[in-house]
């Protein structure tokens, strides 16, 4: 009698994207400074698979990528902005944003105050007098 052959089924290969999309998760989640913890705790989702996505072990469906958007307030495409290149120019972090936002609001400050015709905002402290 013919021994039959053991076939051990290997599993299936995963999709090329579950990479690119574990690591802009996990890019987003440190840009808001949240542990896999609160992630999992603000999408209603288990800590260790945040991890098994991050990781491109796990394949998320679309419900699971709404929760996760919602969680990191997002716009569910930005998920797959690393992944699906456009035309959209330069993407910045958010503390990028916060030292533009600043920086432009000295700027029109000063820009209202050139305008006003104001005379220069006075020192905090007056200079010290040199000794002769």
């Amino acid at each position: 009698m013919p021994r039959r052959k053991v076939t051990i089924e290997k599993p299936p290969p995963r999709p090329a994207i579950l990479r690119p999309l574990g690591n802009q998760l996990r890019r987003l989640r440190l840009e808001r400074k949240l542990s896999q913890e609160r992630l999992a705790e603000r999408a209603g989702l288990n800590y260790k698979y945040i991890g098994r996505i991050e990781l491109a072990k796990a394949d998320p469906g679309a419900d699971v990528l709404v929760r996760l958007a919602r969680a990191l307030t997002i716009p569910v495409g930005e998920l797959f902005a690393t992944i699906t290149p456009g035309d959209r120019g330069h993407r910045l972090s958010p503390a990028d944003v916060e030292a533009l936002s600043s920086a432009l609001g000295a700027l029109t400050t000063v820009a209202n105050r050139i305008v006003a015709q104001q005379p220069p905002a006075l020192p905090s402290r007056a200079p010290r007098r040199t000794r002769r």
